[in-house]
């Protein structure tokens, strides 16, 4: 079964140390909301370099960040965050 986790809250409540080590292998990541600033986080999104790592443009965007480049996440638009939400088994949202 994989997994599509999302994280919408900023790096300070550590949501996603809580939630590194239930990811697999077939899982991925999307930050949206605040969650976004994880993207300026290299040493926490670099261990989980094995996984697709995605973050919502439009957040980028609103939150100035939209101009970073990001080696490990790909940027992906509401459309796409649709489709991610229907290739995976499940949505688990961590708040």
């Amino acid at each position: 079964m994989s997994i599509l986790f999302t994280i919408s809250k900023p790096p300070a409540l550590g949501l996603l140390e809580s939630c590194q080590s239930i990811i697999e292998g077939s899982d991925a990541l999307l930050l949206l909301e605040d969650g976004v600033y994880y993207s300026l986080r290299e040493d926490l999104i670099r261990p989980l370099g094995r996984i697709p790592i995605y973050c919502l443009e439009e957040d980028l965007l609103a939150r100035g960040l939209a101009e970073k480049t990001f080696e490990l996440i790909q940027q992906v638009n509401y459309e796409r965050f649709v489709k991610l939400c229907t290739e995976y088994s499940k949505v688990v949202s961590w708040f």
